[in-house]
């Protein structure tokens, strides 16, 4: 937990960091108002579905542009072994379109081995224990698959990174650290959302509109700090446990 927590520090630091969280903010903040279930819902009612296409174009840049900067922040972790945030430019955009491929390759993977998992579970679903165990499974396959793009950061490099066998390979390595870190993170979270629980309620109170859009825009932020924590934190990981053997497929 010392090192996750020396890690969120190093997200506070650095040079103009302060402008650097404003605009982090914003962007996360405004990202997550308009991915809001509700707001959406009351855009499909209203029928106003070029209002809405317009939110989810908006909605969709600012949740690539947030996965972007994760990823190159990553690789600046990487490369100089500490973090560092980056400024806010237009880079993000250009690392995913430099990685659309992979992106669009690990997406089409997931949905396959989804739909396969999902047709297993659902002919053992007699079986509980076996249909658990297949959908733990899958999760796990998610959740390891964030290390090919944490390699793919480091030298924006995609060759190699394809096979749909990765993420079992990466379980094989980092399993224990990757699951021990999951805790960790689970108790962090936990930990967090009580101070924001009060916040949204006091928000709340204050005024129901503006304060339930102020929590959501305050969720949204700690959200996208909490993913950027966790990618630094598996980068570690990486670098310990993974790095030999992926380099070993350039």
């Amino acid at each position: 937990m010392v090192k996750v927590l020396e890690n969120l520090k190093e997200l506070y630091k650095g040079e103009d960091v302060l402008n650097k969280h404003l605009c982090i903010g914003c962007i996360s903040g405004i990202t997550a108002l308009l991915t809001d279930q509700e707001f959406i819902q009351s855009l499909v009612a209203q029928h106003n579905f070029l209002l809405m296409l317009a939110v989810l174009v908006v909605a969709l840049a600012g949740c690539l542009y947030l996965f972007g900067y994760t990823i190159e922040t990553v690789h600046y972790r990487l490369q100089a072994g500490i973090t560092v945030l980056p400024e806010i430019t237009t880079q993000p955009f250009k690392r995913i379109i430099g990685m659309a491929v992979i992106m669009l390759v690990w997406a089409g993977y997931t949905l396959i081995f989804g739909g396969v998992v999902l047709a297993f579970a659902f002919l053992v679903a007699a079986i509980k224990a076996l249909a658990f165990i297949i959908v733990l499974l899958y999760a796990l396959f998610i959740m390891f698959t964030s290390y090919v793009f944490i390699a793919y950061s480091k030298n924006f490099q995609a060759a190699g990174l394809m096979n749909i066998a990765l993420p079992f390979k990466f379980m094989k390595e980092g399993f224990v650290d990757t699951i021990i870190l999951t805790l960790k993170f689970t108790v962090l979270c936990i930990v967090l959302t009580i101070p924001l629980v009060v916040i949204f309620m006091l928000l709340g109170v204050i005024s129901k509109t503006f304060g339930l859009g102020l929590a959501i825009c305050v969720g949204g932020y700690f959200s996208f700090i909490i993913q950027l924590l966790w990618y630094n934190c598996l980068a570690d990981i990486y670098e310990e446990k993974l790095q030999d053997e992926v380099e070993e497929l350039y």
